[in-house]
């Protein structure tokens, strides 16, 4: 459990956590692979939010999956990049929250992925939590804890209060 002062200040409002929506790079189910592949080289993100028209969380497409989306038995068809669409390669298995959702559960998601997708009860995307962001905040929070906190060891404020006694 994240005491709640430390959580106090790693949910800072001036600098939110979560990238919103309108400021990350998406693609549509619809698009075609390339213009994903595009997307995708022109971000530098290893993967991204797959939406569709409504702006509900589809799943997320990398260069991996695009690529694995135009192999067939022995080679790479590279044609299919402006034949097949986004929607046929997207990766489902991605990691998601709620809004609102806590921040250890959110930490717990991003040992194993670069970020977390933040969607509302009606699975509509609102942004990204990305482990960057929370490096930075924890950074901030190891450098800073000494300006808002005096940290006693325990073990200190029990030898004070035996020789209180």
């Amino acid at each position: 459990m994240i005491n709640k002062q430390i959580k106090k200040i790693l949910l800072d409002h001036e600098n939110p956590i979560m990238i919103s929506s309108e400021n990350v790079a998406t693609v549509r189910g619809e698009n075609s692979l390339i213009h994903a592949m595009m997307i995708l080289s022109n971000v530098g993100y290893s993967s991204i939010p797959v939406v569709d028209n409504q702006h509900h969380l589809l799943g997320t497409a990398s260069i991996p999956n695009i690529v694995e989306g135009i192999k067939d038995q022995v080679c790479y068809n590279w044609d299919l990049l402006g034949e097949k669409t986004v929607e046929e390669i997207v990766c489902r298995d991605y990691s998601t929250c709620l809004e609102g959702s806590d921040i250890e559960e959110i930490m717990r998601n991003l040992i194993d992925h670069n970020y977390v997708s933040v969607v509302d009860e009606n699975n509509v995307f609102k942004g990204i939590i990305t482990r960057k962001t929370i490096m930075q905040k924890m950074n901030h929070l190891i450098h800073e804890i000494d300006n808002h906190f005096e940290l006693i060891p325990k073990e200190d404020l029990l030898y004070a209060k035996h020789q209180a006694i």
